[in-house]
């Protein structure tokens, strides 16, 4: 009895030995074994559970920024500013030497009614057709000009072209003009040979000035043009000593502006200037009687008596186109130089 039992411990001994060989090395004990041990066999379709394993992913390589540059854009072009419809003025000087050389008093009455009078009829500048002062060799003259002119300063700007007594009809010495400043014109590219030529667009009323001062054979007319071809949707209004004789014919730069100048200057519609005496007029047409010039000339300054501080308002009408043309002197508070007062006073028609 108990050798048996010690057998039986033995047995079992073995027994247990065997599952847990079986269960180490994943081996499936015998049916003998299950049964001692009781274990449970696993159903063939049972489901097994299922142990997730997270397997870090690589994140792809990201590649730098690609940076585009952008074109550079086109300039936006600036508009082009609609002509203003008001009618407005332009006040006319020519032929000053004689206030400038004794009678400065009269020269200031001018430029004072012009400041005066600039807001009422709407004035855009005074204008000057050359014979500022006298004598161009003398300091006073161009004194006594500077004193009356200063009162525009601020309040009506000046474009004025030189005379023969501006500059010597001979020797056309340029130098003392060039110093006394009086020209608002700045901008060089508008601007020949220091002041003889020069263009001045009034941006608004789409009116260009151009101004030819007094010369010898100046080489300035091919210059001229092409500034003029420019401005092509301008009315250019040309400022010159001499164009006309007081007869009303063309003097010897009148014939030859005429003849090189106003055919090929399609936008040219007026002409003003001074030089001789009297007041008078003339007019042609050009581009087949569709474009009609007009020039004007006054000068009353040696009528020492009658003819003193005379200026000239150009009223112009953009809607009508016409320019009324006034004569008043501010010094003897009196409109019309002549008796027959549509000599001064007139109207140009389909003028611009």
């Amino acid at each position: 009895m108990k050798y048996q039992r010690l057998l039986g411990f033995l047995w079992l001994g073995l027994l247990l030995g065997a599952a847990v060989f079986c269960i180490l090395w994943g081996r499936v004990p015998t049916k003998d074994a299950q049964t001692y041990l009781n274990l449970d066999p696993v159903p063939p379709d049972a489901t097994l559970p299922v142990i997730a394993i997270s397997v870090p992913v690589a994140t792809p390589a990201v590649s730098a920024p690609v940076f585009t540059v952008p074109p550079t854009p086109s300039p936006t072009p600036v508009p082009t500013a609609t002509p203003d419809p008001r009618p407005f003025s332009i006040f006319w000087y020519s032929d000053t030497q004689y206030y400038s050389y004794k009678h400065p008093e009269i020269f200031r009455k001018m430029t004072d009614w012009s400041v005066q009078n600039a807001e009422s009829y709407n004035a855009l500048c005074v204008v000057h057709t050359g014979d500022i002062v006298d004598n161009h060799k003398y300091e006073r003259h161009w004194h006594n000009a500077a004193s009356a002119l200063s009162t525009l300063k601020g309040h009506l700007p000046l474009y004025c072209v030189a005379g023969n007594h501006d500059v010597g009809a001979e020797t056309v010495d340029y130098t003392a003009y060039r110093s006394a400043s009086f020209c608002n014109v700045l901008d060089g590219k508008k601007v020949w040979e220091n002041g003889i030529a020069w263009v001045q667009p009034l941006e608004r009323q789409r009116i260009l000035l151009v101004g030819i001062g007094w010369q010898k054979d100046a080489p300035y007319l091919d210059w001229v043009l092409e500034r003029l071809a420019e401005y092509p949707d301008y009315t250019a209004i040309l400022l010159v000593h001499s164009f006309l004789e007081d007869n009303g014919t063309l003097t010897s730069n009148g014939k030859l502006l005429e003849q090189q100048l106003l055919p090929k200057a399609t936008n040219l519609r007026l002409i003003l200037c001074g030089h001789k005496d009297g007041s008078v007029r003339w007019q042609k047409t050009y581009d087949d009687n569709t474009r009609t010039v007009n020039a004007l000339m006054y000068n009353f300054q040696d009528d020492k008596k009658k003819g003193l501080g005379y200026l000239r308002i150009l009223s112009f009408d953009p809607v009508a186109r016409t320019i009324d043309v006034t004569t008043y002197s501010p010094y003897l508070d009196d409109y019309n130089y002549y008796a027959e007062e549509s000599l001064d006073t007139f109207t140009l028609f389909n003028a611009f």
